[in-house]
């Protein structure tokens, strides 16, 4: 089962309630429910912030999974480089999006972002 879409990203943002707006923002993009997990300021770098996001999911099938994490990742960002990991039985799949690779995110704030998904489905 492909329960959620973990999240993660940096995001230009002064304090945890600018951060929380454009969490807020991505969720608009979205239409769909996106939860902060956690929040905290990137040490190398203090103008950005860290911020832990979930996406509930809900998928049995490795590929439908895939393929709705994909589509919610392309209505915030495009592109995307994405890897899988793992045997067949416990498959992770990975993607990342970098605007210093030329990533364009379509909400303003937002400077790199990788989801990850993990399931127990083949």
């Amino acid at each position: 089962m492909y329960a959620t879409i973990s999240w993660r990203c940096h995001v230009h943002a002064a304090d945890r309630r600018k951060a929380e707006r454009v969490a807020g923002r991505m969720r608009e993009r979205l239409g769909l429910p996106l939860d902060v997990e956690e929040y905290e300021r990137y040490a190398r770098f203090p103008e950005l912030a860290v911020m832990r996001l979930t996406t509930p999911l809900g998928h049995n099938d490795a590929q439908a999974a895939l393929f709705a994490a994909l589509e919610c990742a392309w209505r915030l960002a495009t592109p995307w480089s994405v890897s899988a990991l793992g045997p067949p039985g416990r498959r992770e799949f990975n993607g990342v999006a970098a605007g210093t690779v030329g990533a364009r995110f379509f909400v303003p704030g937002v400077e790199w972002m990788e989801f990850t998904l993990t399931g127990d489905g083949a």
